[in-house]
């Protein structure tokens, strides 16, 4: 058990099982949370519940039924701050994203946009 092959054996199963837990719990987390923005009056609350004032946001994007709100300063759209609308919600969320947008002052750009991990 404590010989050269004994210790490597034994990492290597320790090192394999954080591996596959971890997997699962992407894969969990993946299918098993639901993440959401709230729109507030003057802020947003990201899926990661980070608080954004309007005075940092600059637009939204709008790339098909794909929405990201950018920040002033950065190039990307933090993936926190990007999100879908479910398929019967999709003319409803839309509106209320350019309601939103309109009583803060923020400007909605229909063009691709990228992400930031």
């Amino acid at each position: 058990m404590y010989g050269k092959n004994g210790i490597s054996k034994y990492s290597l199963i320790v090192i394999l099982t954080f591996i596959l837990g971890y997997i699962v719990f992407l894969i969990w987390r993946l299918f098993f949370t639901k993440p959401s923005i709230t729109l507030e009056r003057d802020h947003v609350i990201s899926t990661r519940n980070h608080r954004y004032d309007t005075a940092q946001i600059e637009c939204i994007y709008v790339n098909y039924r794909r929405i990201g709100i950018k920040l002033y300063g950065k190039r990307l759209v933090p993936i926190d701050l990007c999100f879908y609308f479910r398929r019967g919600q999709d003319s409803a969320g839309v509106e209320a994203v350019h309601e939103w947008a309109a009583r803060n002052d923020k400007e909605i750009k229909h063009k691709f946009f990228q992400t930031l991990a």
